[in-house]
């Protein structure tokens, strides 16, 4: 474990969770934290996706 880390609390929904579950699982990666320092560590390292990844509107629930 490189770095020190803190623990949150995250809401995520059930279709959310078996994402981050299943990519844990497929890349053998040791827990579903690693899987989400990996997201951001990505977010962060490439600023040229941020439009595409938070300024389109998404809602899978929405309807």
């Amino acid at each position: 474990m490189a770095g020190d880390k803190e623990t949150y609390e995250i809401a995520l929904n059930p279709d959310q969770m078996a994402f981050v579950e299943s990519t844990r699982e497929k890349y053998n990666l040791p827990d579903e934290g690693k899987v989400m320092r990996i997201i951001m560590d990505y977010l962060i390292t490439n600023p040229e996706v941020h439009d595409t990844v938070f300024s389109e509107p998404r809602c899978l629930r929405c309807g």
